[in-house]
């Protein structure tokens, strides 16, 4: 196994405990915990996320207000990856079909946007220009965001969420990326709320969607 990949399984080993440290804090507090998802893990107390700077599809900077006032989706990969980022994000638009639904405007009584906004983080600063991205995504469901921005802007933001990355050199000089496939989840104070790994279930995502977004 080369040195790299091993470092790489290291690290998703890792965040697997500190995933199955969170599950075991949720079960022995469940009498102050949040209502347990159908699909996922609750992160209790949920994680602050901290300060970050990237770029949108137009090549505008966003920070981390974009994530204030709304339940957040937010999945890690890449443009050129060969199957687990077509396939989310294939899954993830008939998600975000079936919350059509659920409103999307503010209610008067609260600041929080109902409806869960769907992001798409690219991990391969080099080749995902804001163009392309833009491209990208529209293929899958033109209601997604995505962000791109520099290897030191992404791996800021992936390091406050705690998304494994490795990039791995190929022989012709080229490279492809290790990444997490999983969802994670942020409340509208911005904070890592909940990580969802796969294989996903439609059905379930879709409900435990709508029950954080109306309630």
């Amino acid at each position: 196994m080369p040195k790299n990949q091993y470092k790489f399984f290291i690290l998703i080993a890792v965040v697997a405990g500190v995933i199955g440290a969170w599950a075991s804090n949720l079960f022995l507090n469940s009498r102050h915990a949040e209502p347990a998802l159908h699909t996922g893990t609750i992160i209790d107390p949920p994680r602050q996320l901290v300060s970050f700077s990237v770029q949108d599809l137009h090549g505008n900077e966003v920070t981390q207000n974009a994530l204030a006032g709304h339940w957040s989706v937010l999945f890690f990969g890449y443009t050129s990856c060969p199957d687990v980022c077509p396939t989310t994000l294939s899954q993830l638009s008939e998600v975000w079909k079936a919350l059509a639904d659920v409103p999307t405007s503010t209610s008067a009584s609260s600041s929080v946007s109902s409806k869960p906004q769907f992001i798409f983080v690219s991990v391969d600063s080099k080749r995902d220009t804001p163009d392309k991205l833009a491209g990208y995504l529209h293929y899958f469901n033109p209601e997604f965001l995505g962000w791109t921005g520099t290897s030191q802007q992404i791996e800021a933001l992936t390091k406050s969420i705690g998304v494994p990355v490795l990039i791995q050199p190929l022989p012709d000089g080229g490279y492809d990326i290790d990444h997490s496939a999983s969802l994670f989840i942020i409340n509208p104070q911005q904070q890592l709320y909940a990580i969802v790994s796969p294989p996903f279930q439609t059905a379930q995502l879709v409900d435990d969607l709508r029950s954080l977004a109306t309630r």
